[in-house]
């Protein structure tokens, strides 16, 4: 005598569509571990965050209103830079593609101005990790 177990195709189509969609609890990656120094820093835009900008983003020519170069957004304010900080372009552009030469930020370009930076410190790219862990808080 032959033992077969029968199940519908219904509840097999049904078992995959369950295991697939609840496999799936989480879909943003966890933050990666900060460096050791933000654990003594009080990094915001405010006090820290918005000379580095300044200095690196925010000047003529870049991401500043009424830039010449047809760069998108103006870093000049922390309202300025939060839809890039919210949808993770700032972070990407900044710290994880840092060494690319064209897409990283700030760019390393002849065509911006001697005086300014083409590079962050690493003291700079510390603070600037710090605050994004953190949450980038304004002040």
């Amino acid at each position: 005598m032959k033992n077969s177990i029968s199940i519908p195709i219904g509840v097999c189509v049904l078992l995959v569509y369950w295991l697939a969609a609840y496999s799936c609890t989480n879909d943003e990656l966890p933050l990666p571990p900060h460096p050791a120094a933000c654990d003594t820093l009080e990094v915001t835009y405010t006090n820290l965050v918005k000379d580095i900008i300044d200095n690196s983003c925010a000047y003529t020519g870049c991401h500043l209103t009424g830039s010449s170069s047809g760069a998108t957004g103006d870093f000049s304010t922390f309202g300025g830079i939060a839809p890039y900080l919210e949808s993770g372009s700032f972070r990407d552009r900044v710290v994880n593609q840092k060494e690319d030469p064209i897409s990283g930020m700030p760019p390393n370009s002849t065509a911006y101005p001697e005086s300014q930076k083409d590079t962050l410190t690493e003291e700079e790219l510390i603070v600037i990790q710090c605050w994004l862990y953190f949450g980038y808080p304004e002040k």
